[in-house]
């Protein structure tokens, strides 16, 4: 792979020569798979209570109490450029560590944890998806498993907040 690419994809290159595994927390998102290292997630709200704030980019659904603590929650769908979630129902939520904060990241469903080998993982197609947070596919069983990096995916975040000020 190309150096350009470095920080999680690079730990891809790593892993590649001597086929470690990491587990992932598998979720649904506009009908395709999708996971984070399971090392990046906090903790998975089933149902979350989310309070919109009023002037917030589009991106940012709201703000929800966790035991105390106000987390940010995003709105995956649209960070990721996938259509807006239509139907109601219960809002899940996967809570990720955003550079020493909790950041809530609303998801459709999440599925289970899975044990990844790094030579299963196939580099991200050169759309522009590295920049996005895509660190790679697995296919597994004719199903697609897009790996997602939680920081890019929190960065995001950090940079709104930055042009909000």
């Amino acid at each position: 792979m190309e150096q350009q690419h470095g920080g999680a994809l690079g730990r891809f290159d790593e892993r590649r020569t001597s086929d470690t595994s990491a587990r992932w927390v598998c979720f649904e998102l506009a009908a395709q798979l999708y996971g984070l290292e399971i090392l990046k997630v906090q903790e998975v709200l089933a149902s979350a209570e989310i309070e919109s704030v009023p002037g917030a980019p589009a991106q940012i659904l709201g703000i929800s109490n966790l035991r105390g603590s106000i987390v940010t929650i995003l709105d995956l769908r649209r960070r990721l450029g996938l259509a807006p979630r239509l139907e109601e129902g219960p809002i899940c939520v996967v809570v990720v560590d955003g550079q020493g904060e909790p950041v809530g990241l609303h998801v459709d469903r999440v599925v289970d944890v899975r044990s990844v080998r790094s030579n299963d993982v196939k580099p991200a197609p050169s759309t522009g998806a590295t920049a996005s947070g895509v660190l790679g596919v697995v296919t597994r069983n004719g199903e697609v498993l897009t790996l997602l990096d939680a920081d890019v995916m929190v960065d995001s975040l950090a940079a709104t907040n930055r042009l909000a000020a």
